[in-house]
């Protein structure tokens, strides 16, 4: 798998508060991850509870997990956040799935979904 950075805007979900982020996008990881400073200080955030999860070295480590805003060229979702460490900003599978995009690799961008698949609906 091939990591690479993109602009995009975190946000307060209820006050419309954004601030440009250049998270790694990460599709390996299920959660955005972003600095619990950046979350609490600058968006005015707090965790709504605290999870315990599998780190890809296969350690445990419990995190706060709440939810923001993401904003990527007109697409703008809320979606869960780990309030993770100052140097770690990660955008997760989940975030992406929620904006309805993919990630291209090959070019280092990121997509429109071809095609959003309704489970159990024909």
């Amino acid at each position: 798998m091939e990591l690479f950075r993109t602009a995009i805007e975190a946000g307060n979900p209820t006050d419309g508060v954004f601030v440009e982020i250049e998270p790694i996008v990460d599709t390996g990881a299920s959660y955005s991850m972003l600095p619990s400073s950046l979350l609490k200080e600058q968006l005015g955030l707090s965790p709504l509870e605290e999870m315990t999860f599998t780190l890809a070295d296969g350690s445990r480590q419990a995190y706060g997990l709440g939810e923001a805003r993401f904003k990527y060229e007109g697409r703008e979702r809320t979606s869960p956040v780990i309030f993770g460490p100052e140097d770690l900003y990660l955008l997760g599978a989940v975030s992406l799935q929620s904006l309805g995009l993919i990630a291209d690799t090959t070019n280092h961008r990121l997509i429109p979904s071809p095609e959003l698949y309704l489970v159990g609906i024909r």
